[in-house]
Parts: structure tokens; sequence; C-alpha cells
């Protein structure tokens, strides 16, 4: 099942958590798109799949304790454009987004460590009903979470719904 599938079957999905390397997003999402002369890299490759409305949690690792900090929308539409990067000229992927919003209180590493058994059991439940990969945005056991080393991962609305619900945030889900 490929990148496009997963879509198909899941319209309602459309959460993502976006792991910026400044812990701050800008005014789009932003990636290089895949060559035949790169290595495909699949985080950048979502940024072509979101779409306008869609939520984005970002992962901010420059907080004093790292976690989930802020949450924005996806605004669109996709464009393409190029930037210089490495001495080269590369396209990428831009999805202009909004501003985004601080949590009142994050959601650090340890708190989701102390849901990790929760969190683990969605990841099981959707690669269950799943062909091929989830794009799930946290890897590791329950004490030993840790956010998935990608820009961009996928959000499935029931661990939407459980960081919700542990933590006192409402999105219409």
């Amino acid at each position: 099942m490929g990148i496009n599938d997963w879509w198909r079957d899941h319209p309602e999905e459309r959460y993502w958590m976006i792991a910026p390397s400044r812990g701050v997003v800008g005014d789009a999402l932003s990636a290089p798109k895949s060559s035949l002369d790169r290595r495909f890299e699949w985080s950048h490759e979502l940024v072509g799949f979101t779409e306008p409305g869609d939520t984005i949690f970002v992962w901010d690792r420059t907080l004093s304790m790292p976690g989930i900090g802020a949450w924005g929308r996806i605004l669109g539409p996709l464009t393409e454009d190029e930037h210089a990067r490495r001495g080269d000229t590369l396209p990428h992927w831009r999805m202009p987004v909004s501003d985004t919003l601080r949590l009142a209180s994050p959601i650090t590493l340890a708190a989701l460590r102390r849901i990790g058994s929760d969190i683990i059991a969605v990841r099981d439940a959707v690669e269950a009903l799943t062909d091929g990969p989830v794009y799930f945005p946290f890897i590791g056991g329950p004490e030993t979470l840790v956010p998935a080393p990608a820009y961009l991962t996928k959000m499935p609305r029931d661990l939407v719904a459980l960081l919700s619900s542990r933590f006192g945030f409402e999105f219409a889900l």
C-alpha cells in the first residue's frame, strides 16, 4: 500500500506532526521533492499529501522539555519551488500554513511516556489495519518512546483523541 492508498482509505485522517529542526514552522511546510538521483525520503514526500484545513502539531525540541508545543492549520495551496541546498538547486514542495498557536502546556516526552502503552496500542491498531508503512509519529516502546526521526509524520485520529483526552485540548475530530 502506497502513500496514496492510506489517504484514499482513511479520508478522516487529516492530522500531522512536524518536527522542524529549529522548533519553528514558519509560513509553510517545505521539503525537497524526491528525484531519481537522490534517496527517497518519505517524510518529505508527505508534504505533497497535506491539504488545506489539515491540522499540524509541532514537535519542539528547543523547549526546555521537548514535546508537542504548538499546533496550526494547513492553508494551501500546495506549490513547488526551488531552493539552494548543499550547492544544488532542488525542487521543493511548499505548503502554506497558519501561524502556529502554542499549547498552554506542552505535551512533553516524559508525559507521553507515562501513557506510552496507550500510544503503542494506537500504533499497533493502525499497523494491523494497514498494509505497508503508517508514518506514525513515535517509535520505540512505552518507556523508550521518542519522536520518529522525520520531518513530517501522520497523527492518526485515534492518537489525537487520546492526547486530547489526556492533556486537555480539543479539536474537531
